[in-house]
């Protein structure tokens, strides 16, 4: 190892992971001096000291050795990520595809931003491969519910990973693939139906969701947790085994209810968890019951809203709680984005009681207050923007805060809140923070909502057979 190459390649992939002298060598078990050392070239670390590093700085002790990256077409990349860069091509080809080849900016930067930020990780793959179990389990009319922030992601969305397009509101055309996008609401879900210049009728989506949200858990490494139904269960085991067959895979069951699935290469352990849930069970069964798809309900109706706004959600899913039932009674519905909202507070702490709710009884919308952590993040963003700010690292760290409870444990520390204020953040929303113990991704709201909306349809147009089913 020539200490020299070695000392500059650690100082890049320090540099690059954001941390200081004194942090890696935290890290590491080891001083900053030691450290400055092994960039300076005057030493190298022992042998024990490369495997924290590697695990630390996220790359191979080939990749510290060689003093380089090695590319993803190198022959000890195996099976599926070896084909990273031809995954790239697909995801692009599905973005031109869906908003044409010539796409707005907004979507292009959302697309290259996100690029920037995982092309380098394994990310694309696990996309790809959630996308090939959405297809295993439609073709034996499963329903699977991949649970988490995947759907803050544009790129999973492309790929097929998740129905959630985090993308802000906007109409498209499917036809002459016009874009238009609309600031007047926060889903897409709320926008009115409106007519292309080419007679077509276009149709809406989107919920603005950043991606910045998702950061948490690529840099954590989460588990991608996905519920299946029981009968799927051991099928999705065998999509994962042969989706990853060239790879090294462990494979762990767990009381016939959960299996996990770890893959292991030279960037990182994945694992995958299947979670057995019998309510997808009776999703299926309600299909085949009315002969009808999910796939192909019409939610985004006056009519069901209505039906949220009476309560009428006995054996709706993520609504039939007296919990959300009160919060309902008190919000009255009159947006779909009000009941993603409904939806993060319910699972938030410290986020409805004595606080979303005394503010509604002050006068403020749902839509106002905060139920995500993505709302923090907007909410922060937004007000540095106005001040001349563009980085987004201070809305990350204030919505990160929030999210865990630091705030609401141990106050808002003194320089945070004075940098709030000084970016024109109110009163409220100060005070809201500090309370919060914990804090929903938006991406994992909205899955939850966009079942709720089509059991609903399902109870509107077959009560005999959802009270059967749902209500058992």
């Amino acid at each position: 190892m020539r200490e020299y190459n070695f000392g500059h390649f650690l100082y890049i992939l320090r540099s690059d992971a954001g941390l200081t002298q004194f942090q890696l060598g935290k890290l590491v078990g080891v001083s900053d001096k030691a450290v400055s050392k092994w960039e300076n070239g005057v030493s190298k670390p022992q042998r024990d000291i490369l495997y924290k590093l590697s695990e630390v700085l996220g790359v191979s002790i080939d990749e510290l050795l060689s003093c380089k990256y090695h590319s993803c077409e190198n022959e000890n990349v195996k099976g599926v990520f070896a084909t990273r860069k031809q995954l790239w091509s697909k995801a692009l080809d599905a973005m031109h595809n869906r908003y044409s080849e010539f796409v707005p900016i907004e979507i292009l930067n959302r697309f290259l931003s996100e690029k920037a930020d995982i092309e380098n990780t394994d990310m694309i793959v696990y996309f790809d491969f959630l996308s090939a179990l959405v297809s295993e389990a439609k073709k034996n009319g499963e329903h699977i519910r991949i649970k988490g922030g995947v759907a803050s992601s544009f790129v999973a969305y492309l790929m097929g990973a998740t129905e959630v397009n985090p993308l802000k509101p906007h109409y498209y055309c499917p036809d002459c693939k016009r874009v238009i996008f609309d600031d007047r609401v926060k889903s897409g879900w709320d926008l009115p139906s409106i007519n292309c210049s080419c007679s077509k009728t276009m149709r809406s989506d989107g919920h603005g969701i950043p991606f910045e949200v998702y950061h948490s858990d690529i840099q954590r490494n989460i588990a991608l947790a996905v519920d299946v139904s029981p009968e799927f269960l051991l099928s999705a085991k065998k999509c994962a085994e042969e989706y990853f067959k060239e790879c090294k895979i462990k494979t762990e069951e767990r009381d016939g209810h959960i299996c996990m699935i770890t893959v292991t290469t030279q960037k990182s352990e994945q694992r995958i968890l299947f979670f057995a849930d019998d309510e997808l069970a009776h999703y299926k069964l309600l299909e085949e019951r009315t002969a009808t798809s999910f796939d192909r309900v019409r939610f985004d109706t006056a009519d069901i809203l209505r039906e949220f706004q009476k309560g009428n959600t006995d054996g709706i899913t993520e609504f039939k709680s007296t919990f959300t039932k009160n919060m309902l009674e008190k919000v009255s519905p009159s947006l779909f984005n009000d009941l993603i909202q409904i939806s993060g507070l319910s699972h938030a702490v410290g986020g409805w009681r004595d606080n979303a709710e005394a503010l509604i009884q002050q006068g403020f919308s749902i839509g106002e207050t905060i139920a995500y952590r993505d709302d923090v993040f907007n909410y922060v963003r937004k007000r540095m923007i106005s001040k001349g700010f563009t980085d987004t690292g201070f809305a990350y760290k204030v919505m990160e805060d929030t999210r865990r409870g630091v705030y609401s444990k141990n106050g808002i520390p003194d320089e945070v809140e004075h940098h709030l204020r000084a970016v024109g953040t109110e009163d409220w929303f100060v005070d809201s923070v500090g309370k919060i113990g914990y804090l929903f991704q938006k991406a994992h709201g909205i899955s939850y909502v966009r079942t709720a909306v089509i059991l609903m349809w399902y109870k509107l147009h077959y009560p005999k057979e959802f009270n059967e089913i749902m209500m058992l």
